[in-house]
């Protein structure tokens, strides 16, 4: 299987749709993270429950799993998904914790791939859940 291999410095911009036929698109040797639908497709990583409301009340909902379900960018693509330059996260069996991906660590500019001026997450990078501000490592791409 091919695959697309982006290194920067290098900005994306505009309306683009990459493909990898068949492969994955890398930026800097990391898979690039593209958004998701929860809770239908894999999810991007895990954190620690939710525990919330505190005991005695049962908790709402402990589930660990973490999907990105919203690119701050929407223009540059991997086939139909957009790649995440920062976005929103959701936590949860079924997602109802928020939280946001953070800037990414492992494309770092000078020379990151870049989508409007933002560093493109990558695999490996993590979210923060806002309800108690645990990191989520985001070890699976989505694509």
């Amino acid at each position: 299987m091919a695959g697309l291999e982006l290194n920067g410095p290098l900005n994306l911009t505009g309306q683009l749709t990459l493909s990898a036929s068949g492969g994955k698109v890398l930026a800097g040797g990391f898979e690039v993270l593209v958004q998701l639908s929860a809770p239908g497709e894999p999810h991007h990583g895990t954190a620690s429950p939710v525990i919330l409301p505190p005991p005695p009340a049962s908790p709402l909902d402990t589930g660990p799993n973490v999907w990105i379900i919203s690119s701050f960018n929407q223009t540059v693509k991997i086939g139909t998904k957009p790649i995440v330059a920062l976005g929103m996260v959701m936590q949860g069996q079924t997602p109802m914790w928020p939280g946001m991906v953070l800037p990414s660590q492992n494309n770092m500019q000078p020379t990151a791939v870049s989508v409007n001026g933002v560093p493109a997450n990558v695999q490996n990078d993590q979210a923060t859940i806002f309800p108690t501000g645990v990191p989520a490592p985001l070890g699976t791409s989505g694509q």
